[in-house]
């Protein structure tokens, strides 16, 4: 980093923004990353296309179940085609091939959640699921994400991705 600045982390938690919501994401990044070297600041609504966040920020977090306008899906595809990362916490933030299905049957409920680990190992825990999970149309000729979860379900529901 050039600036001498620590690099930026963004949350965006929806279109009414939530103070209790933001610091509970805030609070979980920051035992996962080391709050010395990076800074947490909130994404509000009213900035997303007017504050020039798109160059100074290594990671946006979306974390809201509400629909994304298409000014601001563009604003955020604008942020990955420079570079910039995004991680979706129950979001339907999506694009290209992948799309988000919501299966009530699943809304709510604790399933056993399988990480695939690099080394090819697997990690299994119980967590409360959202319903939301990934899925690929698959009439659109783009690249496939790589499934880093699923659930432990008969239909092995994909539920973390790396594009």
């Amino acid at each position: 980093n050039l600036s001498g600045k620590p690099p930026k982390i963004l949350v965006y938690v929806g279109s009414d923004y939530m103070k209790t919501k933001f610091e509970q994401i805030d609070s979980i990044l920051k035992e996962c990353i080391d709050p010395d070297n990076y800074v947490i600041y909130p994404l509000l609504e009213k900035q997303i296309l007017k504050v020039p966040w798109l160059d100074n920020s290594l990671l946006l977090v979306i974390a809201t179940e509400e629909p994304i306008s298409e000014d601001n899906h563009k604003q955020f595809l604008t942020f990955l085609a420079k570079g910039g990362k995004i991680l979706g916490l129950s979001t339907s933030f999506t694009f290209g091939s992948i799309k988000v299905k919501s299966k009530n049957e699943l809304n709510k409920t604790i399933h056993e959640l399988v990480v695939f680990k690099a080394d090819n190992t697997e990690v299994k825990l119980n967590l409360l699921t959202s319903g939301s999970v990934f899925e690929e149309d698959v009439q659109e000729d783009i690249k496939k994400a790589r499934p880093l979860s699923r659930l432990n379900n008969p239909d092995k529901d994909i539920v973390i991705i790396h594009l």
